[in-house]
Formats: structure tokens, sequence, C-alpha cells
């Protein structure tokens, strides 16, 4: 009955390898890597359950032009981003944008740095956050909210 049991769990061992062995390379034929350092979409809030404030996003190319309309990555390439929520000053008192969230649409496969977990202040000169694809490539966004 022992050796009944150690082969058994020797085939089961060897099956597993296989199996491991030949899905070894099936992802590497699906993997989708992003060259998109954009921020599509930027919203703001109070608090966790309080309205949105969408923010208006510009796009700027290396020598500071505005780049509107449909763009590829290589247009605004070297470039930088400016993210600007325009609150209602009747609502000064309810929304205090040096105790912010953040919350950012961009590609699966992209980081933010510093993340834009917690709260944050975004009243003067704003805050820069970089914006890195999964290729790689990095991108500034200086966010500022300010009253209208």
């Amino acid at each position: 009955m022992k050796i009944r049991n150690k082969i058994g769990t020797l085939i089961l061992t060897i099956i597993t390898i296989i199996s491991l062995w030949s899905c070894a390379g099936v992802n590497d034929d699906y993997v989708f890597v992003h060259d998109s350092n954009t921020i599509s979409q930027m919203l703001c809030k109070a608090s966790h359950n309080a309205g949105e404030y969408r923010g208006q996003i510009t796009e700027y190319d290396k020598d500071g032009n505005i780049v509107e309309g449909n763009f590829t990555q290589k247009d605004i390439e070297g470039g930088y981003g400016l993210i600007l929520f325009a609150i209602p000053k009747s609502l000064e008192n309810d929304i205090d944008l040096t105790n912010i969230y953040l919350i950012a649409t961009v590609k699966y496969d992209v980081m933010i740095n510093p993340t834009l977990t917690g709260r944050h202040d975004i009243t003067g000169d704003g805050k820069i956050i970089t914006v890195t694809s999964g290729t790689g490539t990095q991108r500034q966004y200086r966010v500022r909210g300010y009253y209208e």
C-alpha cells in the first residue's frame, strides 16, 4: 500500500510539473503593455460619499504647445499635463481643497507617483504627480484646484 501511495504521489508530481512547464510560455503572447502615460479623467471629492467634480485636463507637447483633439503618444512625448478643478465659490465652506480625494482614470499598467491614496492639498501651485506607463515612459501632471 505504501508503494502505491508513493507511485501515485510521484505520478501526480510529474503531471503537475509537466502542466506548469507547458503553460510557462502561454501568457507571453497575451501580455498587454501600454506606452500610454496619460490620465484620461480625474475627479476630486471632499469625502468618499460626496459629489464628484471633474478636472479639466490640458495636454502639452515637449515645446509647451497645447495638444487638442485626438493625439498619439508620440505627439505628446516629452510634454506635460495640467489638471484644473474649478469649484464654485459658493461651495468654499463645504469643499476644502487642502484636504481632497483624487481619483484618476488610467490604463491598467500605469503607476502614479506619489500615490493618489488618501487626501491631498491641491491649492496654490497644486500637486505634481508622475505617471509611468507599462513601458517605463513618464509624464508629469500638475493638479490644481481653485474657487471661481
